[in-house]
């Protein structure tokens, strides 16, 4: 399918390259699971674990990402975000954009990307709560998966704002998109700078969802 073409008419030609774009995204699908194991968009979200004295509880139901420990997340973190890469790229151009089929499909991929984006997030959430005990290599791997979240933040709020014209998406509940905070990867840098001779320091929950 990701080579499907269709040039007998101009609405042929732009459906078919919407086609070709769905296509990557559904085989970028089957590998993502394929690393994490389980399918994203049919997980149950959990509910928070009891908070440690001192500290404040969690209100809201959590993924499978927020209680992975280091290698794991370092590990599913990337795949997640390469499928919400995949999915943000579905966006239909040119006659397509007023197919009903590709409407049809296009709300789905909306809908299962709420789920994606909170894997993605509960998942930071948890990197950053274990970055300051990773060594070196790890550390810059954490880095490079915290930089590339903002710049999926950016682009699936593009991509909701072109959903939010979809009749299909009209009673759909729009999570609040948060860009994990730019300051974070100066601390970052200045820990890798250091490790894997820096010591502990306290866990700070900057994102939330």
């Amino acid at each position: 399918m990701s080579s499907f073409k269709d040039d007998s008419g101009h609405l042929a030609w732009d459906c078919s390259a919407w086609v070709r774009t769905y296509a990557l995204f559904l085989e970028e699908r089957l590998e993502c699971f394929a690393v994490l194991r389980y399918d994203v968009e049919a997980e149950r979200l959990r509910a928070p674990a009891p908070a440690a004295e001192g500290q404040t509880p969690h209100t809201k139901a959590q993924g499978r990402t927020r209680g992975l420990g280091k290698d794991d997340l370092l590990e599913q973190l990337p795949a997640l975000q390469q499928l919400l890469f995949r999915l943000v790229g579905c966006q239909p151009e040119g006659a397509a954009f007023g197919n009903y089929l590709i409407q049809y499909a296009l709300a789905l991929v909306l809908k299962e990307s709420f789920k994606i984006y909170c894997a993605v997030n509960d998942g930071i959430i948890n990197l950053v709560d274990v970055f300051f005990d990773m060594s070196k290599l790890d550390a810059i791997k954490a880095q490079d998966i915290y930089r590339r979240t903002g710049t999926l933040a950016k682009s699936l709020s593009e991509f909701y704002e072109l959903c939010r014209g979809l009749e299909l998406a009209r009673n759909f509940q729009f999570p609040v998109l948060r860009e994990p905070p730019a300051s974070f990867l100066v601390t970052m840098e200045e820990y890798i700078r250091e490790a894997p001779r820096a010591g502990h320091v306290a866990n700070k929950t900057i994102v939330s969802h």
